[in-house]
């Protein structure tokens, strides 16, 4: 019997007892799952110098040169990517301790991280140490400057428009600062205008509000710009503490509709400041503590949670809303 009859025959069975064949339905794909919303990691104010009496070998004393606690901490998270908020390296930002301090510690994450400069890094000449050690990472806008470069840029993470400034309003090559048609100060106008995102955040060393000595006047400029170009959050560091303010206007006005909220990360592991008088508008404040923000970036808000070190216990979280 040929293999057709044999066929032939085993259906008339079927048939026979009653049986029908299935034909199996075409196998149907499914759809992809969505993006997941991008985590990121913020802090600034990271690592000591081997010639820091607290460096011990990198791990650190308590209070002190804690950049691998940290830094273990954003490895945990795992995050999409770290945005560094300025002095990454005491005392005097040279290459050398950039090697030798930051590297083995949130160097492990260089190729994830998006620096601001502070003013730590210009104790070195035109923070060479710094934008050598960062390439062009930290000088996009500019590739292949190692001194006296910019410092400011932009990018997107996810549906999040970000933009790095370089706050160390003395120190910008051209002596012109951060002032009202700086070409910082136009570029940033620029750069909000053409990028309308629903999201936007803007990361810099220098807070321009802060309950201690740690404000900064000068940047007040680069604010209103902020505000007009409608930021939702920014990113600071330069006082070694967390603290978080409601959203409000440049002039320090409660505004929920379109203000800006600010939160001060400077525990990325040196050392601590403290606080002074407190600042109309701030909510939250914790000094003596190093950890890190951990930002869920969502298309139209955004969540925060402060992840802090074992050794000094501390949270803060919530949610916002984008403009």
């Amino acid at each position: 019997m040929t293999t057709k009859s044999r066929i032939a025959a085993l259906c008339g069975v079927l048939v026979v007892l009653g049986l029908t064949t299935v034909t199996a339905p075409p196998h149907v794909l499914a759809d992809p799952p969505p993006p997941r919303d991008p985590v990121v990691v913020a802090a600034g104010d990271i690592a000591c110098s081997p010639s820091d009496p607290n460096f011990s070998n990198g791990l650190g004393t308590p209070g002190h040169c804690r950049m691998k606690t940290t830094s273990d901490l954003v490895l945990g998270i795992a995050p999409a990517s770290v945005f560094m908020l300025g002095d990454a390296q005491y005392h005097g930002g040279s290459l050398a301790d950039f090697n030798a301090g930051y590297a083995p510690s949130w160097g492990r994450l260089k190729p994830i991280t998006r620096p601001a400069i502070g003013n730590h890094e210009y104790v070195t000449h035109g923070g060479s140490g710094y934008f050598t050690f960062f390439g062009n990472a930290a000088t996009p806008r500019q590739p292949g400057c190692a001194k006296d470069c910019e410092g400011w840029y932009s990018f997107d993470v996810g549906k999040w428009h970000v933009v790095v400034l370089n706050s160390e309003c003395t120190k910008i090559s051209g002596g012109t600062g951060c002032a009202v048609g700086s070409p910082q100060q136009q570029w940033l106008a620029a750069d909000l205008a053409a990028h309308p995102a629903k999201c936007t955040a803007v990361l810099q060393h220098r807070p321009r509000w802060s309950s201690n000595s740690f404000a900064s006047a000068d940047v007040a400029p680069l604010v209103d710009t902020m505000y007009a170009g409608g930021v939702d959050l920014l990113l600071a560091g330069h006082s070694h503490s967390y603290e978080r303010f409601a959203p409000q206007t440049p002039s320090g006005v409660p505004d929920d509709a379109r203000g800006i909220r600010e939160i001060v990360v400077g525990t990325g592991g040196a050392f601590y400041t403290g606080f002074a008088k407190v600042m109309p508008n701030s909510l939250v404040r914790k000094d003596k503590i190093f950890g890190v923000l951990k930002l869920t970036l969502r298309p139209d808000s955004y969540d925060w949670a402060f992840v802090a070190a074992p050794e000094t216990p501390f949270t803060d979280s919530g949610t916002g809303q984008c403009h």
